[in-house]
């Protein structure tokens, strides 16, 4: 079976670090044949160096299903980017409330990096300097309007963040979600896919990749997630987390603080 998980505060926690109980369930899973692909809210090469961490090496969609790559064999199985003339009136309209967004790339594992900024984003500081090392200082958004995957911005106020969101769907200028409060940076963060995109489009694309029969378990926690649980055949969310609240889920799962995902194995048995 196709075992699909979120990463943080399911496969791991804030810290980033799998439980070894996690990482041997993963082991138990494949052992019996199972494939476990990671879908995720982030980017490449940030993934990259996590996997690294933790050892891991797992097929994943990344960006919220705006791009797939299996890390084992480096070869990507999926890309869906922002029109170009329909990524200029989404900056567009997010600059009329005063919201300057990182840009997300595809930098197609060429040096650099895989975030471009606009002038004065209007990000939190906090997120803007986590992510300096990724920050491709040369390009402007203009240079990079055909490669532009995911805009991300954290620390709004909740109620700017839920009206720029509905003004991009009511635009049908891309898949926006809030999520709140953000973990790390706090206030509301705000993300903008290409329209069409979600996990589930980037596990779909994965499965046509494999030749794989579209029919999966998945693990989450957030508001990214909420599509691939109801698209699930078993559907786990992580106890008194957004997914579980907003969503039914076949089974609860106690957080990585407490090696909820080590039980994953017998929920699938």
């Amino acid at each position: 079976m196709l075992v699909v998980t979120d990463l943080d505060r399911t496969l791991w926690g804030l810290d980033c670090v799998a439980p070894t109980a996690h990482l041997e369930a993963l082991a138990e899973l494949e052992a019996a044949g199972h494939t476990v692909i990671a879908a995720t809210g982030r980017r490449l090469r940030n993934i990259a160096r996590l996997f690294e961490l933790n050892g891991l090496q797992l097929p994943t969609v990344a960006l919220d299903g705006s791009i797939g790559m299996d890390f084992a064999t480096k070869e990507r199985f999926h890309r869906i980017s922002f029109d170009p003339a329909a990524l200029w009136e989404l900056l567009d309209t997010l600059d009329t409330h005063g919201i300057r967004p990182c840009l997300y790339i595809d930098d197609h594992a060429e040096p650099g990096g895989d975030v471009v900024l606009p002038k004065d984003p209007t990000s939190d500081p906090t997120h803007l300097e986590f992510q300096e090392e990724d920050i491709n200082h040369a390009f402007s958004p203009a240079d990079v309007e055909s490669d532009v995957l995911e805009l991300v911005l954290t620390g709004l106020p909740s109620d700017l963040a839920h009206l720029a969101a509905k003004e991009v769907h009511s635009r049908s200028l891309g898949v926006a979600r809030v999520d709140e409060p953000d973990p790390l940076f706090g206030g509301s963060r705000l993300t903008v896919s290409p329209p069409g995109v979600s996990k589930v489009s980037g596990v779909e694309a994965f499965c046509k990749w494999q030749g794989h029969e579209f029919n999966f378990a998945a693990i989450g926690d957030g508001i990214n997630d909420l599509e691939l649980l109801e698209a699930a055949s078993i559907s786990i969310a992580i106890a008194n987390s957004h997914a579980a609240q907003a969503t039914t889920p076949h089974h609860l799962i106690p957080p990585p603080e407490r090696s909820g995902w080590a039980t994953v194995p017998h929920l699938l048995s």
